[in-house]
């Protein structure tokens, strides 16, 4: 019931998809503070011509669902555990990770986990562990629980498609110790404690920054995100209008967000990687047009 009752409802509608450009020149001297305009000629981030983020391109998406946050660790831990899977964590030998090893239940190894990843994002080591955990909450709820697509994970970050380059509470990365230049009054200012809205490091606990305006937490928090579409960086010159699916066949799986990264970055993840990575998680999305509703 907590995955349904933890979902976005997302409207439908048309935007356009990729990088839609910055100013050449920054007024307020950092590109974690650009404010976009129609006159924007110069390229939002360094990988978008390599990854093929530059192929701007409209994009029409039906209603959707979003998870407000990504998987925690214990609701993966839940779903591995009814499963007879192994620990989603790796063994430590208390400076290193054991290489192959992951925790085992029982051990004082593993409460001491559970206390303390009881509020943190789940890890991951694949992209396929992610996708089996969303439809095992479609199965368990009989909903169409899947990994979100490209599409509607850039179209949810930019609150309905609109020129945000970040998935924060207002567009912009507002760091503990950070400052920005005003051109009005030509002095730089610093962030006051109410005002952070993000970190240089990964999120470390659920929900701790501020949500976007559709109410979705955690897309601009340096982790990446795991979605369903095969990587191409060609794709987006072919894309089809209507709820793209991306290429049929690939080598690597999309992720989104990550370290610094703006809402229209995109790149191959890791692939079947031998340990978990805490950078690396997901969020599920309900693949309906209409809001989940929960029977009493």
């Amino acid at each position: 019931v907590r995955a349904i009752e933890n979902l976005v409802f997302v409207k439908g509608g048309s935007f356009e998809m990729g990088d839609f450009k910055a100013p050449c020149e920054i007024p307020s001297r950092t590109t974690n503070r650009i404010d976009w305009s129609p006159d924007a000629q110069c390229l939002s981030s360094p990988s978008s011509k390599l990854r093929g983020a530059n192929h701007l391109h409209k994009v029409t998406l039906d209603s959707y669902s979003m998870s407000t946050y990504e998987t925690s660790f214990m609701d993966m831990e839940w779903m591995r555990k009814i499963n007879g899977l192994p620990v989603a964590d790796n063994k430590w030998d208390g400076y290193h990770i054991i290489e192959g090893e992951v925790v085992e239940r029982g051990s004082e190894d593993y409460e001491y986990l559970l206390t303390r990843r009881k509020n943190q994002i789940a890890g991951t080591k694949n992209w396929q562990q992610a996708k089996d955990y969303c439809q095992w909450l479609g199965n368990l709820t009989a909903l169409p629980f899947d990994l979100p697509t490209e599409a509607q994970w850039e179209y949810a970050a930019r609150n309905r498609g609109e020129n945000r380059y970040y998935a924060t509470n207002n567009g912009y990365l507002q760091y503990r110790n950070g400052q920005y230049f005003n051109p009005n009054t030509g002095y730089y200012i610093r962030y006051t404690e109410d005002e952070v809205n993000a970190g240089t490091g990964l999120e470390d606990s659920l929900g701790k920054w501020p949500a976007n305006p559709l109410g979705i937490y955690g897309m601009s928090n340096n982790i990446e995100e795991w979605v369903t579409d095969w990587y191409s960086p060609t794709y987006y010159q072919i894309s089809p209008e209507l709820n793209p699916q991306g290429p049929k066949t690939g080598k690597e799986k999309i992720t989104r967000d990550g370290t610094g990264a703006m809402t229209i970055d995109r790149g191959p993840g890791k692939k079947g990687e031998d340990k978990y990575y805490s950078s690396y998680s997901f969020r599920c999305s309900l693949q309906q047009q209409t809001p989940a509703i929960i029977l009493n």
